[in-house]
């Protein structure tokens, strides 16, 4: 297999964040460094190890084998009870054009997951590359609903008033269209009310096999 052009690269030392739901690594590279780091970008795939033709279908297999789809990174937003609350997702995807409908996957035990059946309204801010903090911090499982983003630069949403993180990409502001139990998840299908591309020159962050990549 031919290696991907340098222009289409990504490195695969970069930053871990173990998983979304789990404890993530304090630890990042400054700016300068990734910089640096994108100076030497090729993949070779002859690296790749060769996993087992066949495993037992456990939760953790499943993420690990689903880890390996590359996806952005997002910042799921609403306001609930006073509160502006937040949480990090890489579950989000387009669903219909005409209507323009996309879903947000929240697992049932999480506490965003009561807030955005309440409220009914929510924001979707696409990350930008260097929001990898942003992410982790709004990963951490417990937090405290209160003042979630007290040290974060934010709009509000023309239509729904939800707060659209600045350091992002793209923002969708929705209004929930529908809600469909999928085992330990409920899939929340949102109508968008208003969409902005946010970050000209901006590449978005990803996130792959557990951890942050960025595209150059």
């Amino acid at each position: 297999m031919t290696k991907p052009p340098v222009t289409e690269g990504w490195r695969s030392d970069v930053p871990a964040a173990d998983d979304f739901a789990d404890d993530v690594a304090p630890n990042y590279v400054d700016a300068a460094t990734v910089a640096l780091r994108f100076a030497s970008t090729a993949v070779d795939a002859s690296e790749a190890q060769r996993s087992e033709l066949t495993q037992s279908v456990t939760p953790r297999a499943l993420r690990d084998a689903m880890g390996c789809l590359a996806t952005g990174v997002c910042v799921i937003t609403t306001f609930s009870a006073g509160h502006d609350v937040a949480m990090t997702a890489n579950s989000v995807t387009s669903v219909s054009l005409d209507p323009p409908l996309v879903l947000v996957c929240i697992a049932k035990t999480a506490r965003f997951h009561e807030a955005i059946l309440q409220s009914g309204r929510w924001g979707i801010s696409i990350l930008d590359a260097g929001s990898h903090e942003l992410s982790t911090a709004f990963a951490v499982p417990g937090r405290d609903a209160a003042d979630q983003l007290a040290n974060v630069r934010f709009d509000r949403g023309p239509e729904t008033d939800v707060a659209l993180l600045t350091s992002s990409v793209a923002q969708l502001e929705c209004l929930t269209n529908a809600v469909h139990p999928a085992g330990d998840h409920d899939i929340v299908i949102g109508e968008v009310k208003s969409l902005a591309h946010v970050g000209p020159g901006k590449h978005p962050l990803l996130f792959h096999r557990g951890r942050y990549r960025w595209l150059l």
